[in-house]
């Protein structure tokens, strides 16, 4: 193992060129360009990582047929993942009892690259990529965090796009299904001298399940190309354009328990969001023991949400646009008004992350040091406007302001080979952030005026961490810890009045102790136990039937302790047979509880404290294969004080256990390079709350079927 181990790579080697292919064979993965890693692509990266780690492989992606990212998520343990809008537009994640709120607690990368709308302020995820433009998803779960940041507390997923092919590549995909639903998906790539590239365009529709219909284009084009003998670099530009029905506000208490499907209550609610991105990635080669890497990225995410307003408790001589539920139940209607709030967001990033690796020998004993920093510049500009029909997107100015951060970090590890059979990796990463904020029209009462107040403040953080891995490839022991940070950030971007509040820090101190099982060639098994101290977590506001329950919330001091599961078993392999036959089994023990004060021992809101997924993949030779997926969430609270009992708002009350399976089945038809699948989503067909948050009874997603094709073909090169 020596210096050669890794913790969770930042780094990926080049991969050999691809075998000549003949039209209409299947062909093997893309030729890597340069980008950045957590895991790696090695067949034994994962024994090699000390901590808990996941890798799910472009095949699984392709078997599972998924919708949106979610899905596939939740093949990692540990990670609750919901999708509450049919697009997919959206992403919410949770790792072990954190919030899942627009995954604002997790560090999103894509190809190494932070994704969220502003890093290190505003973490939320309002834009998800889409998953058919992924090969591969990496999650990590340790120490090895403090290599990326700024959000250290729970895990780290990187999101790895298409690589360009090494010859012709070419697919077209068309998906059909109920609710309306249209996708379809073109893409292109060939090499070029000594370039490789790839193009991909993707469009969605659909009526959404509660007749919220949505539509989204996106759009990848990478180029990658050698920039001298042991250099090489990957240019790539990004946009997506996504329009969908996205209201605030969710069923009450009896709307659910009458008619459980009903339609959205808000059909004139529209969110509208454009996002442009380029990075480029070089990676350079100093022999055999030095690699330089530099990110260079920037993007821009503009987000309009324009929301009809409503109230619960009718002012005396008001008249309103309509009224749904029951007005005679106190808090059992809702009272629409013919007027509504446009929450006008546009953000913009730009950074530049030197990364360096070298190996080095002391005596008999190894050493990979890696140490970089980042210097990324984040804005944010907040409007909120009232409008004075539901349709309008213009308005009256409510407020507005300007929001600036200026960040640097900086991060040092060595992985120290002590013995062939013990790795130890000590590091430490340091964050800095300057943010200014400038409110320049603000609400008083009824009405507005404008103002200037202009504001700063630095906030530091130093995340030590180290980690341990004993024993062989096959079966060893790991452990670590790490001190988890999250900035603060000054507040979230859909209040009701649309004024951001500022919220503390968050700081946690991790551990993790596992072992990773591989002694036989058909059976891997990971087994994670975790405690994870918070002096500081923040969750969503839900303490009182009055509080803005879109806003954040300081919850004190919290505890997450439990464990995690993961195992495969390739039955194929076993049995010898010339078919893949996987079965997986996933499952996580996690208690989240309030520390002090009068929620003293009571889990956390929307933090289940059992979960399950499982899986069967079948590829057989004649060219059928699929996959049946069943997926279990324990029941969770709404609120901090664990109250079982549902209000007649339905934001208040236990959120039951349930149950979802989903199947495809595909037939691949290797001489035309033909792909047919049916795909079936919920088969049970059952009811069940997701959410009720912000404002209400939100339900998960009904039974849905879709039917597919895909064509591929690929040419290697003269």
């Amino acid at each position: 193992m020596r210096g050669t181990l890794l913790i969770a790579s930042a780094f990926s080697a080049l991969s050999i060129a691809a075998p000549t292919l003949a039209r209409g064979q299947d062909a093997p993965p893309a030729a890597s360009a340069a980008e950045v890693r957590v895991i790696g692509d090695k067949a034994d990266s994962l024994q090699q990582v000390p901590g808990s780690g996941t890798r799910i492989t472009q095949k699984e992606i392709e078997r599972a047929a998924p919708l949106d990212l979610a899905e596939t998520l939740r093949r990692v343990p540990g990670v609750q993942a919901r999708q509450e809008y049919g697009g997919g537009g959206r992403l919410d994640v949770s790792v072990r009892g954190l919030d899942a709120g627009r995954s604002r607690r997790i560090l999103m990368l894509e190809d190494g690259i932070p994704i969220a709308i502003n890093p290190y302020s505003e973490p939320d995820m309002y834009y998800a990529p889409p998953v058919e433009r992924m090969r591969g998803i990496e999650v990590v779960k340790g120490s090895g965090n403090i290599l990326f940041g700024p959000q250290t507390l729970a895990g780290t997923i990187n999101f790895l796009t298409l690589a360009p092919p090494d010859g012709r590549a070419v697919q077209a995909d068309l998906d059909v299904g109920t609710f309306g639903y249209l996708r379809g998906l073109a893409s292109y790539g060939d090499s070029y001298g000594g370039a490789r590239y790839v193009v991909q365009v993707l469009h969605r529709r659909g009526d959404g399940f509660r007749e919220q219909g949505f539509e989204s284009t996106n759009g990848l084009a990478k180029v990658a190309f050698d920039t001298g003998g042991n250099g090489e670099a990957t240019l790539k530009f990004g946009f997506h354009r996504d329009e969908s029905g996205s209201e605030d506000v969710g069923l009450t208490r009896d709307m659910y328990a009458r008619e459980p499907r009903r339609k959205t209550l808000s059909p004139l609610s529209r969110l509208v969001l454009d996002r442009y991105d380029v990075s480029l990635t070089h990676v350079q080669r100093w022999g055999a023991r030095t690699k330089f890497t530099a990110l260079a990225y920037g993007y821009m995410t503009d987000r309009v949400w324009r929301r009809q307003s409503y109230t619960r408790s009718p002012s005396p001589g008001e008249s309103y646009d309509r009224v749904e539920g029951d007005p005679p139940v106190p808090g059992g209607s809702i009272y629409f008004s013919a007027s509504n709030r446009v929450l006008d967001r546009a953000y913009a990033v730009l950074g530049f992350e030197p990364r360096f690796e070298h190996r080095v020998k002391t005596g008999n004993v190894g050493h990979t040091f890696e140490f970089g920093g980042r210097v990324l510049r984040e804005s944010a500009h907040y409007q909120d406007r009232r409008g004075d029909y539901p349709e309008s997107f213009s308005g009256d100015a409510r407020s507005e302001e300007k929001h600036r951060g200026l960040a640097f970090a900086g991060y040092l590890q060595d992985r120290i080979a002590l013995r062939d059979d013990l790795l130890v990796t000590p590091g430490i990463r340091v964050e800095h952030l300057t943010s200014n904020r400038t409110i320049l029209r603000q609400e008083n009462g009824a009405t507005s005026r404008d103002v200037f107040l202009d504001g700063s403040s630095d906030v530091n953080g130093i995340i030590p961490g180290i980690g341990a891995i004993y024993g062989s490839k096959t079966t060893h022991a790991f452990g670590g810890m790490h001190l988890g940070f999250a900035p603060p950030r000054f507040g979230s971007s859909v209040s009701v009045a649309g004024i951001p509040q500022r919220v503390s820090a968050e700081k946690s101190l991790n551990w993790e102790l596992g072992t990773r099982l591989a002694a036989v060639k058909w059976l891997r098994s990971e087994l994670t136990g975790f405690l994870s101290t918070y002096s500081n977590q923040v969750i969503a506001n839900t303490a009182s039937e009055t509080a803005d329950a879109t806003a954040l919330s300081d919850a004190g001091a919290t505890n997450v302790a439990g464990a995690e599961t993961g195992t495969t078993a390739q039955i194929g392999t076993l049995l010898k047979a010339d078919a893949v036959v996987d079965v997986g089994l996933r499952y996580t023990y996690s208690r989240a509880t309030f520390r002090y004060g009068r929620f003293a021992g009571n889990l956390l809101p929307y933090a289940p404290v059992h979960s399950l997924n499982a899986n069967v993949d079948v590829e057989l030779r004649s060219g059928f294969g699929g996959q049946l997926a069943y997926r279990f969430v324990g029941s969770q609270f709404a609120d901090e004080a664990n109250t079982k009992a549902e209000d007649a708002t339905g934001r208040i009350g236990l959120i039951n256990g349930y149950h979802v399976v989903d199947a495809t089945l595909h037939y691949h038809h290797r001489p035309t390079g033909l792909t047919f699948r049916l795909t079936g989503k919920n088969l049970l067909d059952s009811d069940f709350v997701v959410a009720r948050r912000p404002e209400g009874i939100f339900t998960g997603g009904f039974q849905q079927f879709l039917l597919g094709v895909r064509w591929t073909a690929r040419v290697s090169p003269p």
